[in-house]
């Protein structure tokens, strides 16, 4: 909108989402937005947009990537990465596959990367020179400059992390049934030991339209240490990769189900080390319900850990914060016109098929996924004589696992050691 006196005009379609926005001399602007084409599979973009024609550019259409950090990290400060317009070139973040890097482009659509690497960059300005900060998967985040193609790092205030000994991710490409390649990646016990064999956490990230990559997930490190391997991956939905790989609505369930297992079976053929009779699943949000939808259809884990999790798609549609615009654009439709679809993409269904012993995390107040798809999949497990527990957070939301308060977020990592501890280790 614009103010024009006492009233404001309105200058883009109501469709859009504008995150970000320059307004440059000739009354045009420049903005970081998302036409939503493509529902929730659509990248954000740069765009240079003239509202008095209309005339709208894709500043960025030769770089299939969403214009924002969508690499997921449990220790992520503050973040201010807005558009910064600097000598005709429009300076933004990326998700470029498992890293976030700095790119610019220019009016003509030039694009070039600033910052590269395998990391997450988390911020940055500019002035005579560019600042940042950044992270990757064994270092947390700290300060940098950017100075005549010279890096310079600035700050240590996680040197503390030295004295500990942490496990790097290890990355491996597994090749799905449909030909694409996955980017998956294995973490070992800290205290590994060849020849050995050690039960295995499978990780799922939430979104769907997130990834996973060069960025410090504590998590995984607690698990690391606690003498489990981490099994992770970037299965079809995530983000990072363009949107034809990021676009799985209406088919919840089946190819990113199907990468998954592929993941999981490329990781035991590859990596000896795993006991593949000692494997435990677990994700948050949309990977609380593909958790949910895994113990509903196969029986090959041996325990399983639903966090912040979606159970039944018809009550998310009118329970949730989102759900009335989420649920039909992910599912397809509404629960009046497609209620077949709702339940059969709703893991509730399959809760008669559950063997996996399942402990479920919610938080009282997470409204993105509210308390009852918890409360309605623990009901109908123990109605069933399922083994389940059920663990509530009060006073918590969506993001207890990153933001919660310090005491819920320890006994949170506790609960879920402790459960993969009690099935996979006996």
């Amino acid at each position: 909108y614009v103010l024009e006196g006492r009233k404001a005009r309105k200058l883009t379609p109501g469709k859009w989402s504008v995150q970000d926005f320059i307004p440059l001399d000739d009354g045009t602007f420049i903005l970081k937005a998302n036409t939503l084409e493509r529902g929730f599979a659509t990248n954000t973009h740069i765009y240079h947009y003239n509202p008095e024609t209309g005339e709208l550019r894709k500043l960025t259409k030769d770089l299939d990537r969403a214009a924002y950090n969508s690499l997921n990290c449990d220790v992520r400060g503050a973040q201010r990465a807005e558009l910064v317009l600097k000598d005709g070139w429009i300076y933004y973040v990326a998700t470029d596959g498992p890293r976030a890097n700095l790119f610019r482009v220019n009016l003509e659509g030039k694009i070039e990367r600033v910052i590269g690497g395998d990391r997450s960059v988390e911020s940055f300005a500019i002035g005579d020179y560019i600042a940042f900060t950044a992270q990757d998967a064994v270092t947390p985040t700290e300060l940098y400059i950017f100075r005549n193609g010279k890096e310079k790092k600035l700050t240590d205030f996680n040197g503390w992390i030295k004295d500990y000994k942490l496990s790097k991710p290890e990355h491996f490409k597994v090749k799905a049934s449909d030909g694409v390649e996955i980017d998956a990646w294995i973490m070992k016990p800290v205290d590994f030991e060849p020849g050995k064999k050690y039960p295995a956490v499978l990780e799922i990230h939430g979104g769907p339209k997130t990834a996973y990559g060069y960025s410090f997930m504590h998590e995984f490190h607690v698990l690391t240490t606690r003498g489990f391997v981490v099994i992770f991956s970037n299965p079809r939905g995530s983000d990072g990769y363009g949107e034809d790989f990021a676009d799985i609505r209406e088919h919840y369930g089946e190819r990113d189900y199907q990468d998954i297992m592929e993941v999981v079976d490329e990781a035991i053929k590859r990596f000896d080390f795993i006991d593949p009779e000692r494997i435990g699943v677990t994700g948050g949000s949309y990977g609380g319900f593909m958790t949910n939808w895994i113990v509903g259809h196969t029986k090959r884990f041996k325990a399983a850990v639903t966090q912040r999790s979606i159970s039944n798609w018809v009550s998310f549609f009118g329970t949730t914060d989102i759900g009335y615009f989420f649920a039909p654009d992910q599912i397809g439709g509404d629960p009046w016109n497609n209620l077949d679809g709702y339940w059969e993409k709703s893991p509730l269904k399959y809760a008669p098929n559950v063997e996996t012993p399942l402990l479920i995390i919610h938080s009282m107040e997470d409204y993105r996924c509210w308390l009852p798809e918890a409360l309605q999949f623990f009901t109908a497990l123990r109605y069933l004589g399922k083994t389940v527990e059920l663990a509530i957070f009060p006073g918590e939301n969506h993001d207890l696992s990153r933001g919660g308060k310090p005491k819920h977020r320890v006994r949170r990592l506790e609960l879920i050691a402790g459960w993969m501890e009690r099935w996979l280790k006996g």
